[in-house]
C-alpha cells in the first residue's frame, strides 16, 4: 500500500507533496542568512576545544545532558574556532523538509488516504508556530523529531495495521526503531514522554473497542478492502501476560526513556531551568497551538483586545472536541484520537516541567506536538469519498484557507527575523572592518516584539543578542576576531519614533546619561547608535569618536567664538552622503546649541537635511569635553538634483539663532 507510484490518477498526490516541499523551502529561504542569534555564542561554545568524543560527556556549565545535540554542535565547528552557521542553518531547513515528508509517510502507515496525508503534511510543513524552530539554527526540536518519526514509522511498519497491511513481524524493523528513539532521547531529553506513542497506536489503532463508534481503520479504504475490515470485540484476556503481549515490544519504549530519565538526573548539569512547575498560563499556550488557525492574526492583536488566557484554553479545548467529532464523523476518529493523544504527550514537558517565563519565548517547543496537531486537523478537515458535493468544496476551501492563513503568518514572521539578523549581522561586519579594539554600543536591541501579537498568549518576537552575551562574542563565532564592546541605552533617542512603531524593543545595557557618555567614550575606540525610524525600521550607525589633543588653531572654520571645525569630509554612497566632521571646543559650551547640516543652495531652504546633536543624536554640545577633537558621522540622502552643496552650521534649538556656519562642497 506504501509503495509510490506516478501513474494515473495517484500522479497529483506526489505532485501535491513536492509542491509542498518547494514552498517550504521558498518560505524559509531567508533563514539560511540568519546567522547566530540570541544565546547562540554559549551553546556552540560548548563544543569548542574539544574532541568529538568529549562532547559526549557531562558538562557542568550546561542545564542539560544532550549528548547527541553537543557532538551536532561539534560537527559545524572550524579549526580557528568559528563555525560554519549558514551550514547549520541549511540542516535545519533539511530536517524540517525530511519532517514534512515523514509525516506524508506518517500518515500513509496509519491507513489514511494519500489525500489527507499530503493535507497532514502540507499542515505541518506551514505550521506557523514551527517558525522559530527551524530559523534559528540552535533548536533540536527539528532533529529529534526526525529522529522520532523515523522510529515511529519503523515501528508501524514492523507491527503494521490490518487489514491494510500485509502481515509482518520485523525484528530487525524493531531494533532499527529502537535505535533511532535512544537517538531522539540523547538529543533531546523531552523525547522521554512521547515514549507512549507506540503504546498509543497498538491501544487506539489496533485494538478494537466493544460497541465503540470510532472505526478500526480509517474510511478512506473501506471502498476497496471492507471485506476485510470486520471489528473484533474487545474481550478481557484469561491473565495479564496474555493482555500485555500485543503491546510487549511497545513497553520497551517507556523502559528506554525511564533508563535514560536516570542517567539525566545523575549527571552533573547546571540548575535553574528545569524543575516541577505547573502554571495555568503554559496551558492555554499550549491549547492555542492545537487550535492554532482559531487564534492565528497575521494582521495581530491591537493593544488591549488580546483575549483573556481562560478563554483562550476554553475555545481551545472546544475545537479539539469539534475537531474529534468531525474526524469520527469521516471514519478517522481512531487516527485522530491518536494524533491528540501523541500531542498531548509531547507538550507534557511544557506543562510540567517548566516556568512560563521560560515557555513564553519558546514558541520552537511547539514544534514537537505539530506532528500530532496536524495528524488530528487533516483527519477532520480533509474529505471522504462519498460525501455531498458541497462538503467537500467546503472541506477543501477550510483547508485552503488554513494553510492560505499559515503560510501569511509565516511570512509574518519572517519579516520580524530579518528585521533584527539583518541588524545583527552589519554590526558583526562593521566589527569586522574596523580591526581589534574596544567599542560602545548605544540602543542596541536585546530582544523586540511586534506590537500587534499574532497570537493571544506569549511572546512572539524574537530575542536577539541578550545582554549576557557580549556582542563581540557573536563576531567571535562568526569570523573568529573578537573586538571588545560594550552595550549601554539612552532611551529617550528615536522613543517617539519607537513608541508609534511596529516593534516593542527591549535594548541592552543599563541606562546612561550624555555626561557618563562622554566619560565612556574616551575609553573607546567608537560609538554605534541603533536608530529606531517611523516607519518602524531601525538601523545600526556609526556614530564617531573622540580624539585626544585637539590641534592649535582652527584650520577649516571657526563658528562663533568657541567651537572649531577642524575637518569636514562628504562621501557619496549608495543610499546618501556620509559628511563626517570633526569639532572642538576648548571650553564648556552653553545648553541649547545643536549642530545642522543641509543639502541644498546657500541661503535657499535645504533640499535635505541631518540636524541634531553629535552622534546621532546622543552628545549634546554642552556635553562635549574641553579640549580634545569630537568625531562625528551623518547621513544625508541623495537626490536627484544637481549643483548642491552641503552647509553646516551651529544653531541655538530653542529660539532658532545661528551662531554660524560654512559651506562643504560636495
Amino acid at each position: 500500500m506504501l509503495k509510490a507510484t506516478f501513474e494515473g490518477q495517484n500522479r497529483w498526490v506526489y505532485l501535491a507533496l513536492t509542491a509542498v516541499l518547494l514552498a517550504t523551502v521558498l518560505l524559509y529561504a531567508s533563514s539560511l542568512a540568519f546567522g547566530f542569534i540570541w544565546d547562540d555564542p554559549l551553546w556552540f561554545g560548548h563544543a569548542l576545544g574539544k574532541a568529538w568524543w568529549q562532547t559526549l560527556l557531562p558538562n557542568a556549565d550546561f542545564q542539560f545532558y544532550r549528548p547527541l545535540t553537543m557532538l551536532y554542535f561539534w560537527l559545524f565547528h572550524r579549526a580557528d574556532g568559528t563555525f560554519a552557521i549558514e551550514t547549520a542553518h541549511g540542516f535545519q531547513l533539511g530536517f524540517h523538509l525530511l519532517n514534512v515528508a515523514l509525516a506524508f509517510a506518517i500518515g500513509r502507515r496509519l491507513g489514511l488516504g494519500r489525500g489527507v496525508a499530503v493535507a497532514v503534511a502540507a499542515l505541518f510543513a506551514f505550521y506557523p508556530m514551527a517558525y522559530q524552530a527551524v530559523a534559528w539554527a540552535a533548536p533540536q526540536q527539528p532533529l529529534t523529531a526526525v529522529w522520532q518519526n523515523v522510529a515511529w514509522l519503523g515501528y508501524f511498519w514492523a507491527r503494521p495495521l490490518p487489514p491494510l497491511f500485509p502481515p509482518r513481524h520485523s525484528r530487525w524493523g524493531l531494533i532499527a526503531s529502537f535505535v533511532f528513539f535512544i537517538l531522539a532521547l540523547t538529543t533531546q531529553e523531552s523525547s522521554v514522554t512521547v515514549a507512549v506513542v507506540p503504546l498509543l497506536y497498538e491501544l487506539l489503532l489496533r485494538r478494537s473497542w466493544a460497541g465503540g463508534r470510532l472505526s478500526a481503520m480509517p474510511a478512506d479504504h473501506r471502498g476497496t478492502e471492507a471485506q476485510s475490515s470486520k471489528r473484533t470485540p474487545f474481550v478481557p484476556s484469561a491473565s495479564l501476560a496474555d493482555w500485555l503481549r500485543p503491546y510487549t515490544w511497545a513497553l520497551v519504549y517507556p523502559v528506554l526513556a525511564a533508563g535514560y530519565v536516570l542517567v539525566w538526573l545523575a549527571v552533573p548539569r547546571k540548575a535553574g531551568i528545569t524543575g516541577v512547575f505547573f502554571d495555568g498560563r503554559n496551558l492555554a499556550y499550549v491549547l492555542q497551538g492545537f487550535a492554532f488557525p482559531l487564534f492565528g492574526r497575521p494582521q495581530g492583536y491591537a493593544p488591549g483586545a488580546v483575549w483573556p488566557e481562560w478563554v483562550v484554553a476554553v475555545l481551545a479545548l472546544a475545537m479539539v472536541a469539534v475537531l474529534l467529532g468531525l474526524a469520527a464523523w469521516r471514519g478517522r476518529g481512531r487516527v485522530a484520537l491518536f494524533g491528540f493523544a501523541w500531542a498531548l504527550a509531547a507538550v507534557l514537558p511544557m506543562l510540567v516541567g517548566l516556568g512560563f517565563a521560560y515557555v513564553a519565548l519558546a514558541a520552537r517547543l511547539l514544534y514537537a506536538p505539530a506532528m500530532g496537531i496536524c495528524l488530528l486537523w487533516g483527519c477532520a478537515l480533509w474529505p471522504r469519498a462519498g460525501e455531498r458535493r458541497w462538503v467537500q468544496v467546503g472541506s477543501v476551501l477550510a483547508m485552503g484557507l488554513i494553510l492560505l492563513q499559515s503560510v501569511w503568518l509565516l511570512r509574518q514572521f519572517e519579516g520580524v527575523w530579518r528585521q533584527g539578523t539583518d541588524h545583527l549581522r552589519a554590526a558583526v561586519a562593521a566589527l569586522d572592518e574596523v580591526g581589534d579594539g574596544r567599542y560602545l554600543f548605544l540602543n542596541f536591541p536585546d530582544r523586540y516584539a511586534p506590537t500587534r501579537p499574532p497570537y493571544p498568549v506569549g511572546y512572539w518576537g524574537l530575542t536577539l543578542a541578550p545582554v549576557v552575551v557580549e556582542l563581540a562574542d557573536f563576531q567571535r563565532v562568526w569570523t573568529g576576531r573578537q573586538a571588545q564592546t560594550v552595550s549601554q541605552a539612552m532611551p529617550w533617542l528615536d522613543q517617539a519614533e519607537r513608541e508609534n512603531g511596529d516593534y516593542a524593543v527591549d535594548m541592552r545595557g543599563v541606562i546612561i546619561q550624555p555626561d557618563e557618555l562622554a566619560t565612556l567614550a574616551a575609553e573607546v575606540d567608537g560609538v554605534y547608535v541603533s536608530r529606531y525610524g517611523a516607519d518602524g525600521r531601525w538601523q545600526w550607525q556609526y556614530a564617531g569618536r573622540l580624539e585626544p589633543g585637539a590641534a592649535d588653531g582652527c584650520p577649516f572654520a571657526l563658528i562663533g567664538e568657541d567651537i572649531c571645525l577642524h575637518e569636514a569630509q562628504v562621501v557619496e554612497t549608495v543610499e546618501g552622503y556620509e559628511v563626517t566632521l570633526v569639532w572642538s571646543t576648548a571650553v564648556p559650551l552653553p545648553p541649547h546649541l545643536t549642530i545642522f547640516a543641509h543639502l541644498g543652495q546657500p541661503g535657499q531652504p535645504p533640499v535635505a537635511q541631518a540636524d541634531g546633536d553629535t552622534w546621532r543624536g546622543a552628545l549634546p554640545m554642552a556635553n562635549w569635553p574641553p579640549g580634545v577633537r569630537i568625531v562625528e558621522q551623518r547621513t544625508l540622502p541623495r537626490t536627484a538634483q544637481d549643483g548642491l552643496s552641503v552647509q553646516v552650521g551651529v544653531y541655538n534649538w530653542v529660539d532658532g539663532q545661528r551662531v554660524g556656519e560654512v559651506e562643504v562642497s560636495r
